[in-house]
């Protein structure tokens, strides 16, 4: 175990690229370590670990969130919140998380979500009066919700590692995202009151219909989806496609926004991302064998067991440790990595592994928009033309919220298990 771990933390300090890291860790465990295993174990793994046909709905819906992030739908969608929240105090900033719930339901990708939104509505926010401290951190923690409501390429990736139902545990994310929306639309409220931001417009009840045809075709994304998931239909892989199928026509030949010579890009950067991803997964199936085979996680869970067995101690200390690696690590490679090591000790204390699933999925998501490598955090700071270190005072009431949320997905199983329990 030393040789594993003491090898990867060397290689983080070199800087030396995640999925790389982990596959030298690896080579060096089967080389320095005792017995005789033969290398061709390496890439038995490494193709085994990529040997998934669920797997496949991960670039099928990086796909779709970038056609509707190129095909303009995002305008559609902050049109009909508008028409839905505009009118109160702070209106932007709830139309700022509203859209992001209705683009989790399309994309699963909270950075595209941060790029499609942000870029609209930062600047719209500024103009309005908001500190640009504010808009950034409003629009960064709203792009959470993407990771966490289905469809959600984070909880694919989790599903998979786990080896548990992609169907349920997309499902198990649909309620704790709707809290966590409506929770931070709460501290608006709160700090509009305080700084007398303005509505963004009069409530008519007139604009309602005309905005939710325009954005209907739009909205279906979520219905094809999870619908077709829930009716039995289709699998998740399968409405992956359709999604992507879907987005392409309805940005290319209903709204006609998207250009043919932007999709060889879109192609290109899906393929770009996907393989990087692929590889991290390759290699960290290896690494997963090695901790299965060492019984690392088993030994964990007894230094564990022997300072405490309070189970809500342990759960509170599992959670703490996904907050900290998502402040350093992108969610699905914390997903990949720290997946193997916890999920025994959360099955050994009795936790639901759809339940614990929801857990991670939402803990890691909230890294996205945690300083030091939050992803979203610097795609919203660079729209917003600001700094990490300026927004963090902005940021921590929003976060606190959303830490809130998770303690109660966490201690309170039906909230993410009702769903699933109902449809599925």
């Amino acid at each position: 175990m030393e040789i594993l771990f003491g090898s990867l933390i060397v290689f983080f300090i070199l800087n030396v690229p995640l999925a790389i890291a982990v596959g030298l860790s690896c080579v060096l465990w089967m080389i320095l370590s005792p017995g005789d295993i033969p290398s061709l174990v390496i890439a038995h793994r490494f193709v085994r670990g990529l040997d998934s046909f669920p797997l496949m709905a991960i670039p099928f819906f990086m796909m779709a969130g970038q056609f509707m992030n190129q095909g303009g739908i995002a305008r559609r969608l902050i049109d009909f919140a508008y028409s839905l929240v505009g009118s109160f105090r702070g209106g932007l900033a709830h139309i700022n998380i509203m859209v992001s719930m209705f683009f989790a339901g399309m994309t699963g990708s909270g950075v595209a979500d941060t790029s499609a939104i942000g870029s609209l509505l930062i600047p719209s926010m500024r103009e309005s009066g908001y500190k640009k401290e504010v808009a950034v951190s409003v629009t960064a923690i709203s792009s959470v919700i993407g990771v966490i409501i289905p469809p959600s390429i984070v909880a694919v990736m989790y599903a998979i590692v786990a080896e548990i139902s992609v169907g349920r545990l997309m499902l198990a994310g649909a309620l704790p995202g709707i809290m966590l929306g409506l929770g931070l639309m709460g501290v608006v409220v709160v700090l509009s009151r305080k700084r007398g931001y303005p509505p963004a417009g009069k409530f008519d009840i007139k604009n309602i219909l005309p905005s939710f045809k325009k954005s209907i075709l739009a909205l279906m994304t979520v219905v094809i989806v999870v619908g077709g998931i829930y009716a039995g239909v289709v699998t998740p892989t399968e409405a992956s496609i359709i999604c992507a199928v879907y987005s392409f026509i309805l940005s290319k030949f209903v709204y006609r926004t998207l250009k043919w010579k932007q999709i060889p890009r879109i192609l290109i950067d899906t393929g770009i991302v996907c393989s990087l991803g692929l590889f991290l997964l390759g290699t960290t199936s290896v690494f997963s064998w090695i901790i299965a085979t060492q019984q690392i996680p088993q030994e964990i869970f007894n230094l564990i067991t022997g300072i405490t067995t309070n189970e809500v101690i342990i759960l509170l200390g599992m959670i703490a440790v996904l907050l900290l690696v998502g402040t350093v690590l992108e969610s699905i490679a914390a997903i990949i990595i720290m997946v193997p090591i916890i999920q025994p000790i959360a099955l050994a204390i009795g936790l639901d592994p759809i339940h614990f699933g929801a857990i991670v999925v939402l803990s890691v998501g909230l890294g996205l928009a945690t300083p030091p490598v939050g992803v979203c955090l610097f795609v919203a700071c660079g729209i917003g033309d600001t700094k990490v270190t300026q927004i963090i005072g902005a940021l921590l009431p929003f976060f606190l919220v959303a830490l809130a949320v998770l303690l109660l997905v966490a201690f309170v199983p039906q909230i993410s298990l009702f769903i699933p329990s109902l449809m599925m």
